[in-house]
């Protein structure tokens, strides 16, 4: 599904979310929508699986994995590491400390794009900032990282390497059956979607605990 099918969808079923929401709390939105539509077209704010896995891998200290499933989902699948937010949960006063910072880059995720778009919405309307999405969701990354189609022989070079790098990587991280001494090396992340993402460390706003590290 296309981002944009994704944001309409998204709206709509925020106007449902918000609706639950504390009166107080909607007053404190600080992002209109005209700005985050702006954002999600701009994808800038979407991490795709490869780059996420080489974080994994070369356990990058400075990102956290918010799974906004609900719990019973989270029992029974979750990323290595990742914190389970409810997005019914993911601005409330219970989470804010954690959300609202600038020490991480937190990613959201969750069986596809939409809830975890949904859950961005949210946070960005708060004003929260370093959020990110994992593209596609885990049905994504279990097509690109768990289970990577292998190549055909008329393919690229690269189209191999990427292959055998995502295998091992799946195994570095305890989720598949490659050679895990593929990824020993570090792999180094710039980016995220178009969107540059700091590697050294950040002003602090507020401190968020536990993480991916």
């Amino acid at each position: 599904m296309k981002t944009l099918q994704y944001l309409s969808i998204a709206l709509v079923t925020l106007g449902l979310i918000v609706a639950f929401v504390p009166e107080q709390t909607v007053s404190n939105f600080k992002v209109d929508k005209e700005q985050i539509v702006t954002e999600l077209k701009q994808k800038a704010y979407f991490m795709n699986p490869d780059d996420l896995v080489a974080m994994l891998v070369n356990k990058d200290p400075l990102f956290k994995l918010v799974d906004v499933r609900d719990a019973s989902e989270f029992q029974n699948f979750s990323l290595p590491n990742a914190t389970n937010i409810d997005i019914k949960d993911i601005i409330s006063e219970e989470w804010e400390e954690f959300m609202n910072q600038d020490i991480y880059t937190i990613i959201l995720y969750s069986n596809s794009n939409l809830e975890a778009v949904e859950a961005w919405i949210l946070c960005r309307q708060m004003g929260y900032e370093n959020i990110y999405i994992l593209q596609g969701g885990l049905n994504n990354w279990f097509e690109t990282i768990v289970n990577p189609k292998h190549p055909l022989p008329t393919m690229p070079d690269e189209d191999q390497a990427k292959y055998d790098f995502r295998k091992a990587a799946s195994s570095a991280i305890g989720m598949g059956g490659g050679d895990s001494s593929a990824v020993s090396a570090p792999v180094k992340v710039t980016t995220v979607g178009s969107k540059p993402v700091t590697t050294g460390a950040k002003k602090k706003k507020k401190r968020a605990s536990g993480g991916c590290g």
